[in-house]
């Protein structure tokens, strides 16, 4: 059965620069917009984490958990003998998160301090573009691995959408991103992530790209026009017309048309461990990571 048209409210908070995100979860449809975003992303992010070793006893942080479901399945691989710590600037949409093992805290990774030295996993999905101080937050991500502990970022890059969109879909795409980049989002910064992560000092960087190509009225396109229901206002008040936003949500409403959408890139390595260090423990990183 196709999904039903997306419609509701378009109430905004502050933008990201202003030490707020830019898609707060108090809005109404906030639970339902992230529940979108996992069914989207989880499969390739729960593939990646896997292959890079992910297992029993493991120490994990979640930054930017959003509703709940990566973390929920680091609690499953990491079993009753590993730690889940789940992070997020409004945690209301991870009350429910109550997996034996994950410690839900409420934290602003732009002006908090996370512990050092602390995990044998670090993630992060779908956040650091959205933050003015994304390169900072993102050494802070990597010094809190243990040696030998291995980070994984995950953020989108908007070159597939500005090749190959077209007509009302490329017109609200244009609307949405200029709004973006006046709340300090960087649809760009996530090409170069495996650069740097090299400058960070991380060993046996890699990358890869999970893109998007869907059809109108698949979960994908209602990410999208629900994502754009919540940044209408804010474009308005741009002096943009909202119109633009109605008739490329319409186009995504449309199941005979396919979209590119944005290419998510995933990038991952592993903090070195000191010269003479003693072999692995039980917590830390199998030499299946890379």
């Amino acid at each position: 059965m196709a999904p039903a048209p997306l419609t509701g409210p378009a109430g905004l908070g502050t933008a990201a620069g202003s030490g707020e995100y830019a898609f707060p979860n108090s809005w109404a449809l906030a639970r339902r917009r992230l529940e979108l975003l996992e069914a989207c992303h989880d499969p390739s992010s729960f593939r990646r984490a896997e292959a890079l070793g992910v297992g029993r006893g493991w120490r994990c942080l979640d930054a930017g958990a959003g509703n709940g479901s990566f973390a929920r399945w680091l609690a499953g691989r990491v079993g009753p003998g590993g730690r889940v710590l789940a992070v997020d600037l409004d945690v209301r949409l991870l009350k429910r998160t109550s997996a034996p093992g994950i410690e839900v805290r409420q934290m602003n990774l732009v002006t908090e301090d996370l512990p050092r030295d602390a995990f044998d996993f670090v993630h992060t999905r779908l956040l650091l573009i959205h933050l003015p101080e994304r390169d900072a937050v993102l050494r802070r991500l990597a010094a809190a691995l243990r040696p030998g502990g291995v980070l994984m970022v995950e953020e989108d890059d908007i070159h597939p959408i500005t090749v190959t969109a077209a007509g009302a879909y490329w017109d609200a795409w244009k609307a949405f991103l200029a709004m973006a980049r006046a709340a300090g989002i960087d649809p760009d910064w996530a090409r170069h992530l495996p650069a740097r992560l090299d400058a960070l000092g991380l060993v046996g960087v890699g990358a890869e790209i999970d893109s998007q190509l869907f059809r109108g009225r698949s979960r994908h396109a209602q990410l999208w026009s629900l994502t754009w229901l919540q940044a209408r206002e804010r474009i308005v008040a741009m002096g943009i017309a909202g119109e633009r936003i109605d008739e490329g949500r319409g186009a995504l409403e449309d199941p005979a048309r396919w979209f590119h959408g944005p290419a998510k890139v995933i990038a991952w390595g592993r903090r070195p461990r000191a010269r003479g260090a003693p072999s692995p423990g039980p917590s830390t990183p199998s030499s299946r990571s890379r």
